[in-house]
């Protein structure tokens, strides 16, 4: 797909283009619980040089690794508010896997004043998740306690492969876990202001919910909401192939270029 580029138009954004100049369509990629921007690194391979991508960061983790992981919602929007002015004026698509999906409806939201906002797609989160997987994952509520069978649901990291790592890998880990879920717990999922962009809800046919749960997506905008299950688990977006990547292209060029 040709060379890449890496810009940083904030300390917690990647913008990831080909070539020098922006290209006609920008994807905001949002990663899950305890995940980094290089988790859609792999995603250059296949997606068409005219799709550039804005990758979030949080602290703790790749680059940012020597910051702690504790981040809130208001710190990100300052990051974005700081870097508005370097993104490119361009069609753009908001997607979000897992928790990372709570976070990019409240992105869309933000963005959409000041940008095009074509689609936000959320995969593998319920708009309405009852109880909290902070609480599950973490069930005494401190760094220390932690549901490995919880855990493993949501990460795919089975037990027998986390008590093989590292000790010094599990820790950061564990913290960056932590801190995003605690997170999330409380922030709920914006009802306003609504938008007007279709919404997409992706899950794995084998994910901890159920198709119908993803319909309640359709109250955050005043546009179409599909469903739509792909072969996998929780984690099916990140499995290589990825199965979303002809259908991804597709409904990008569909809203961008058709």
């Amino acid at each position: 797909m040709g060379q890449r580029s890496l810009k940083k138009p904030s300390p917690w954004l990647q913008h990831v283009v080909s070539g020098t100049q922006p290209g006609e369509v920008c994807l905001v990629c949002v990663p899950p619980a305890g995940g980094a921007a290089g988790a859609y690194w792999t995603w250059t391979q296949w997606l068409p040089p005219r799709m550039d991508l804005l990758l979030v960061q949080p602290p703790g983790r790749e680059d940012l690794c020597a910051e702690p992981p504790e981040w809130t919602l208001g710190q990100l929007r300052r990051q974005f508010e700081q870097a508005m002015a370097a993104l490119p004026e361009v069609p753009f698509v908001v997607l979000g896997h897992s928790m990372g999906s709570l976070i990019g409806t409240h992105i869309a939201t933000w963005l959409a004043p000041v940008r095009d906002v074509r689609r936000l797609i959320v995969s593998s989160y319920r708009p309405d998740p009852g109880e909290s997987r902070f609480t599950r994952v973490f069930p005494g509520g401190t760094v220390d306690s932690i549901d490995l069978v919880q855990f493993a649901e949501l990460s795919g990291i089975g037990r027998a492969e986390w008590e093989a790592l590292p000790a010094d890998f599990r820790e950061p880990l564990t913290r960056r876990w932590y801190a995003d879920l605690a997170l999330s717990a409380e922030l709920p999922v914006p009802t306003e202001p609504v938008l007007d962009c279709p919404v997409t809800a992706w899950l794995g046919d084998r994910d901890l919910m159920a198709a119908d749960e993803m319909k309640a997506w359709s109250e955050l905008t005043s546009a179409t909401c599909e469903v739509q299950s792909w072969p996998g688990g929780h984690d099916y977006l990140f499995a290589r192939p990825s199965p979303v990547a002809k259908r991804l292209v597709e409904i990008i060029d569909l809203d961008t270029l058709g």
